[in-house]
């Protein structure tokens, strides 16, 4: 019951902010691309849980997330039609970077930041050095190693991971991640 409360006034204020800004900024959003509305809502889906759910108890967090992940799923399912958008893809953004990061840290457990990245590599792009920094939030390597799944594919500069492969300290890691590596070709 308190979920559903949360939900509705989050939707209901929402709903308010967006009829204000609308009448403000309606020329401005007639002249974005569809796939740019498509970032914006999803980073502003970013915000709403890096800001707002993750102040709800354990129990209503995970609902509210999974109504997150449909809306996200509901967000990717659109279809985006414009072919000069394959060039080359910009990695995540600092503040939305800052943000997942945060994110990550008001975790509790490992399996549950690891969660949260997923979510995340399901949407962006990233830097090596930003899956170092990610790598970093956790202490145990088979973590580091999940943290390298879930990233790669999505790596931008993959004339980098040799870096990824130095992170660890034991060869069975490194063996580990040249397997992640090399099952993803550089673009």
């Amino acid at each position: 019951m308190k979920l559903k409360i949360i939900i509705i006034v989050v939707i209901l204020i929402s709903i308010s902010f967006a009829q204000e800004h609308h009448r403000k900024e309606r020329k401005k959003y007639q002249d974005i691309e569809l796939k740019e509305i498509v970032l914006l809502i999803s980073s502003n889906f970013e915000k709403l849980e890096r800001e707002y759910l993750t102040k709800l108890s354990y129990r209503d967090y995970n609902r509210a997330k999974s109504i997150l992940i449909d809306s996200y799923d509901l967000l990717n399912s659109i279809p985006l039609k414009d072919d000069h958008y394959e060039e080359l893809p910009l990695p995540i953004s600092n503040s939305d970077f800052n943000g997942l990061i945060e994110s990550v840290k008001n975790e509790g457990f490992d399996s549950d930041r690891l969660n949260v990245i997923s979510i995340a590599a399901d949407y962006h792009y990233f830097l090596v050095e930003q899956v170092l920094q990610l790598m970093d939030l956790f202490v145990m390597s088979d973590s580091k190693l999940e943290v390298v799944k879930m990233t790669y594919p999505n790596v931008i500069d993959k004339n980098n991971n040799f870096r990824l492969i130095s992170a660890f300290t034991f060869s069975s890691d490194k063996e580990e991640v040249k397997k992640i590596i090399s099952s993803y070709p550089g673009r």
